[in-house]
């Protein structure tokens, strides 16, 4: 098979395993057995259909080199936003055959565990275990990357491209191959481990492999109604922190910190900058719910560590009631829930670099107004790679991606408001539809309730936040310049 033509047949079959993965569980759980065919039609018409791909993409000639006046965003959107649509929409199939959710519930909980959310209008303390494996599943698998597995198996020019354009802009090996393959290993070890410390500190073997899937991959479902809170476990929020971090962290920074290399780990400007806010917002978060919840000391300081750090993570697992807070605290969770977490990571969010060159961006400014007009400086941040200069294409980028967030923020708030009337107040859709953007998954109960208009929107948010908004709005738009020329090519062959 050319490198090319391979990758949507391989996609498919990715998709058609991942749909399947779940039949795993039954010889633990045989009582599950009924939902079988609910996984299996999936997978196998999956399967069917990249082989009908294959078949074709054979014939075709090769469509490997992106073409010369398009971007490599561009070139690799229309790819990315295949692949990912399509597993949402298997995805979806085992909850509807399953009768489990309607339609629209079911794709629903698709996209919110592919987007690596957690959101989620399923009753779990009524729901089998295979399914509660699928979620935590397509969590994994969401927070890992299509391109990143399909790129172990699967060679050529646009991989790179589509690499970029599925967030992640960082490498530090000049082969993706190989650097997939690192990725892939780092992500696993790290699963095993979760899932060992999790199994050793109380939890059951299943339920330890579902939770660390979520925390490592920074989604948020639960095999528990009460979610982490539930166990009362120190030891396990501590596990769970440690998970939230790592799926925090860019590839190429555990790349560094797997070769330890700890000080060019330190030296990352993204990462001192996610630490100084982790030590703004605990003390912050403790002392609100000191003065206002009437926590002791140690429990205040517990709670707002796991908070801060799931919120910022994007992660979405609690161990409280969060919409019992008092507003300052929740106003403090939504600004985490906007800065998210490391460039290039499973966390959702404007991402930590953006927020970062933002802050050098206005400290800039502030100084240029106290200093000299002649007086220049330079900005410059470090990356895994190395020094780079903040030039004015990063800048400018940086503030377009901020403005268009704020923007996709405010017009799905308001679309949320319409669609829920007056069963919701403007500041519980907000609330959710940040949750939902950021890819975060904490909800004030509006979800569970919502109409289907309410949860469509929230779909487009967590696409969106998963693929930053711009990768979803060039695939759209590839589409429609697709059907558009193959329109003109209609009309053209229908004239005499």
């Amino acid at each position: 098979m050319r490198k090319g033509g391979g990758y949507y047949p391989r996609v498919l079959l990715f998709i058609a395993l991942t749909t399947s993965a779940p039949l795993l569980t039954l010889p633990f759980y045989p009582e599950d057995a009924k939902y079988a065919a609910s996984f299996i039609v999936p997978a196998v018409f999956a399967a069917v259909l990249g082989l009908v791909f294959s078949l074709v993409s054979r014939r075709r000639p090769s469509a490997d080199a992106p073409r010369v006046w398009q971007s490599p965003l561009k070139n690799g959107s229309l790819p990315v936003l295949f692949a990912w649509c399509s597993a949402i929409v298997a995805g979806a199939v085992p909850f509807a055959l399953g009768g489990r959710l309607g339609f629209v519930h079911a794709l629903f909980e698709s996209v919110s565990g592919w987007s690596t959310t957690g959101l989620s209008v399923v009753d779990v303390a009524d729901t089998p275990r295979i399914y509660l494996f699928h979620r935590a599943f397509m969590q994994y698998c969401g927070g890992l990357g299509f391109i990143i597995v399909i790129a172990i198996v699967l060679q050529g020019r646009q991989m790179m491209s589509m690499y970029s354009a599925e967030g992640h802009p960082d490498g530090l090996m000049p082969n993706l191959k190989r650097m997939s393959v690192s990725i892939f290993l780092i992500y696993t070890s790290c699963l095993a481990l979760g899932t060992s410390l999790y199994a050793l500190f109380g939890m059951s073997v299943f339920e330890a492999l579902c939770h660390a899937m979520s925390a490592l991959s920074t989604a948020g479902f639960s095999t528990r109604a009460g979610s982490i809170g539930e166990y009362g476990s120190l030891p396990i929020e501590l596990v769970t922190i440690v998970l939230m971090l790592i799926g925090s962290s860019n590839f190429a920074w555990l790349l560094l910190l797997v070769r330890r290399k700890f000080k060019r780990f330190a030296r990352i400007s993204e990462v001192r900058f996610m630490f100084a806010t982790l030590a703004v917002f605990v003390p912050l978060v403790t002392a609100t719910l000191l003065a206002q919840y009437r926590k002791g000391f140690l429990e205040a300081l517990r709670g707002a560590v796991f908070c801060v750090v799931t919120m910022f993570s994007t992660t979405g697992y609690s161990t409280d009631n969060y919409s019992a807070w008092p507003p300052v605290a929740i106003g403090l969770l939504l600004v985490l829930m906007v800065l998210g977490a490391g460039t290039g990571s499973t966390a959702g969010g404007i991402k930590m670099l953006r927020a970062y060159i933002l802050a050098r961006i206005t400290k800039a400014n502030i100084s240029r107004r106290l200093s000299p007009s002649h007086s220049v400086k330079l900005m410059r941040c470090v990356r895994a790679q190395g020094e780079m200069q903040i030039d004015d294409g990063l800048i400018r980028d940086t503030i377009e991606f901020t403005a268009v967030y704020g923007a996709v923020l405010f017009v799905g708030t308001f679309l949320g408001a319409f669609f829920e009337g007056n069963s919701a107040t403007l500041g519980e859709v907000f609330f959710e539809f940040t949750s939902a953007l950021g890819t975060v998954g904490v909800s004030n109960g509006l979800t569970a309730r919502a109409a289907n208009g309410t949860l469509i929107v929230e779909m487009l948010g967590m696409l969106m936040g998963r693929l930053e908004i711009f990768i979803v709005l060039l695939g759209l738009y590839s589409v429609f310049e697709k059907l558009k020329k193959r329109a003109a090519r209609l009309r053209a062959a229908s004239r005499p």
